[in-house]
This record gives structure tokens, C-alpha cells and sequence, in this order.
């Protein structure tokens, strides 16, 4: 009964939507391969889009993902070509047609790709719809704004928006922002911090004086 829903279904839908899906290549982030998340991180339907089995994702402890939030680890087979950015091998009508010497599918496993990896730092806050671009390094206790387009590597407790993202400010003064990096509460056990939960919610400074 269920083959035979499927097939009702696409042939309601059409085979243009069903080479749509297939191109799709989204996950959504707690399913997806070459992922590391962190101790209590949580997102609330964020999406990893890769193409090549080498690009990974990490991602710290204590971190708030909004929805849609979007993390596209690797550029898919848009720079397999000096010439032009189209994938022209994966858009071929006669699949029989040689790329140089190889088979399509052939040429497509010999595409050779850098190492991606994009790592995300502990106690960062990603807000709805941002967008996280290959190779970015997010450093702890960043907060990335609604509706950013992250492009390039963000220093420790900055907050950052825009299209393409730049720093709007720093949280704190750099003598602070070292003093949090020393503490590092993000690697305290979670015993330590549940019994001290109350420390997170004073001021800043009298929780340095009684931490570091």
C-alpha cells in the first residue's frame, strides 16, 4: 500500500519535483554526517547543506540555534571547473557521455575537494534564518544575528549581523573578554554548573571576582 501511495503521489507531483528533492541535499543538523555537537546544544530546526563526504561541522557545548538557520559546509561541485561555475555533469541529458575519459558518475567521484570544516565555539547564539558559509570559525560566546550571512571567521564574544556579516560591537572590554576566556565555564562539569546556575544571572564582573 505505501509503494503504491509513492506512487500516486509523484506522479501527482511530477518528475520535476522529484529532481528537485534529490538536488536538495539539506538535513536537518542533528541528522546530519560529520557533525559534532556539544553538551546541552540545542537547535530549533537548523539545516546542514553539504555535497562532498570530506566537509564536517563542530559545534561546542551550551549553543542556541534558532530555526532555519542554515549551515552550507562545502561549495557542492560549483568549482569543479576552471572555466565556469554550472555543474555541467550533473545536468546531463545523455548520461552515457564521456567528461574526458571517465563515466559521469565516474568524474563526479574523482572531483577533487579541500578539507571543509566549519567549527562553531561554545555558548553561541545563533539567531533565525542566519546562514553559516564553509570554512568559518565561530569563536565562544559569539552571538550571530537574525538574518546573517556569515562569511568569515568571528572573534570571541563578538556580535555580528549584516549581509555580508561584520561585527557590530564586542560584548565586552578585551580585559573582560580575557578574564571569561580563562573561566571557561563551558567546560565545567555539568554538576558544577547546575548547583551555581544562580552565578549566570549577576553581574559580569562579580561573577569574574569569584571565578577566576
Amino acid at each position: 500500500m505505501k509503494q503504491l501511495l509513492r506512487k500516486i503521489a509523484w506522479k501527482i507531483l511530477g518528475n520535476d519535483y522529484y529532481n528537485f528533492l534529490k538536488g536538495q541535499n539539506k538535513t536537518y543538523l542533528h541528522q546530519a554526517k560529520n557533525v559534532t555537537i556539544g553538551y546541552k546544544t540545542y537547535h530549533n530546526g537548523a539545516f546542514v547543506w553539504q555535497w562532498h563526504n570530506n566537509s564536517a561541522l563542530e559545534i561546542g557545548k551550551y549553543c542556541s540555534i534558532a530555526n532555519d538557520v542554515n549551515f552550507i559546509l562545502d561549495s557542492g561541485h560549483h568549482m569543479a571547473s576552471d572555466i565556469t561555475t554550472f555543474p555541467h555533469f550533473n545536468h546531463l541529458v545523455n548520461k552515457d557521455l564521456l567528461i574526458g575519459d571517465k563515466t559521469q558518475y565516474d568524474f563526479k567521484k574523482s572531483i577533487k575537494t579541500d578539507e571543509s570544516k566549519t567549527k562553531i565555539g561554545n555558548d553561541v547564539w545563533i539567531g533565525m534564518n542566519a546562514v553559516i558559509l564553509p570554512n568559518v570559525t565561530i569563536g565562544n560566546g559569539v552571538t550571530i544575528m537574525a538574518g546573517a550571512v556569515v562569511t568569515k571567521d568571528v572573534p570571541d564574544y563578538a556580535i555580528v549581523g549584516g549581509i555580508p556579516g561584520e561585527i557590530v560591537k564586542m560584548k565586552y572590554d578585551l580585559d573582560t573578554i580575557l578574564k571569561m576566556k580563562q573561566i571557561e565555564w563551558w567546560n565545567w562539569s555539568p554538576e558544577k554548573v547546575e548547583e551555581n546556575v544562580g552565578d549566570f544571572y549577576i553581574p559580569i564582573q562579580d561573577f569574574i571576582t569569584k571565578w577566576l
